[in-house]
């Protein structure tokens, strides 16, 4: 081979894999950046996410999705337990009882409904992430009508809300 040859076929290779790199799904970004750059709150979602190394580390959204809707889990569970004592604290509220107990349960079979779907039915997992948020929601009305004012408990809801809005972005990356 030439020397001219030589230099273009090294340019032609070069060229190639610049843009085999530029297409790559994960260039310039990890994976879960690309589920946060989808919030409408990229900060929030980001704080959460890197709080988990695992997660950071993944190197592809089914295992993303695994460990996240892990967290989620034992985190809803935690919340649950928590209302659970805001229902003993406060036996006379039926809005809170609703929280602690059919509000909870919905978003804790939610969330490991979409774990367990993960594979087989992707489509279904995603539909079980977002719809995990209405429980934290129904709570929060429940809560109004009985005219309650709690911040701890908006707060977990508000909280539990958003980890069913991460599941549901995380989620959608398993059915392109």
């Amino acid at each position: 081979m030439n020397p001219s040859t030589c230099i273009s076929f090294f340019f032609t290779i070069i060229l190639i894999l610049n843009i085999s790199h530029a297409i790559s799904p994960n260039s310039g970004s990890k994976l879960y950046e690309n589920v946060c750059n989808k919030a409408k709150d990229n900060e929030r979602c980001l704080k959460l996410l890197e709080s988990n190394t695992q997660i950071t580390l993944a190197k592809d959204y089914l295992t993303i999705c695994k460990l996240f809707l892990e967290m989620a889990l034992e985190k809803s569970k935690n919340a649950q337990n928590i209302l659970k004592t805001f229902m003993i604290q406060n036996p006379s509220s039926l809005a809170i009882k609703q929280c602690a107990t059919d509000d909870y349960n919905g978003l804790i079979t939610s969330f490991k409904s979409s774990l367990d779907e993960l594979v087989d039915d992707p489509l279904s997992a995603n539909y079980d992430a977002k719809v995990a948020g209405d429980g934290p929601q129904a709570c929060d009305r429940a809560l109004a009508n009985e005219k309650i004012v709690n911040p701890s408990i908006s707060t977990i809801n508000d909280e539990m809300t958003f980890l069913s809005v991460v599941g549901y972005l995380a989620t959608s990356y398993l059915r392109q």
